[in-house]
């Protein structure tokens, strides 16, 4: 009878730490699915892009006015968030060149008179790979 009861205490002890182990994983499984899809919502992700992708590529000077105003609101409605803030760059040929306001900043200052309603412009977008939001804006004319 003693062999039997202290069976019954190990295999419960077993199943017990079977169960704590089980449990253990199912939380770390649920946390790291949590982490991974974070910042790649796609369908968020295209909702917030689709606002300012309209612009890309060549568009007049009236739309690339249409852009900056809308992302200097986005900017300073985003304040709070530097993470969704959009760098805009006005002439060169890259992301890198022209003149670049940075994305810490409420708002967009650079001169709206650099662009011309009359003349024709290249917008171009990066955005972030991790989190796949428009990041910087790039208005050249063409």
């Amino acid at each position: 009878m003693e062999n039997a009861s202290k069976a019954l205490i190990i295999a419960g002890a077993i199943l017990l730490s079977i169960l704590i182990i089980g449990l253990g994983m199912f939380i770390y499984n649920q946390a790291a699915g949590a982490m991974n899809g974070a910042n790649l919502d796609p369908q968020k992700v295209s909702a917030y892009n689709s606002e300012f992708e309209q612009y890309e590529n060549t568009q007049s000077g009236v739309n690339a006015k249409a852009l900056y105003n809308l992302i200097r609101s986005h900017n300073n409605a985003n304040i709070d968030d530097p993470t969704l803030q959009i760098t805009l760059t006005i002439g060169g040929t890259d992301f890198a060149a022209g003149a670049t306001q940075a994305a810490s900043t409420a708002a967009v200052t650079l001169p709206a008179n650099t662009i011309q309603s009359g003349s024709t412009y290249m917008v171009t977008f990066a955005t972030d790979p991790n989190s796949g939001y428009i990041t910087a804006c790039n208005i050249r004319t063409k």
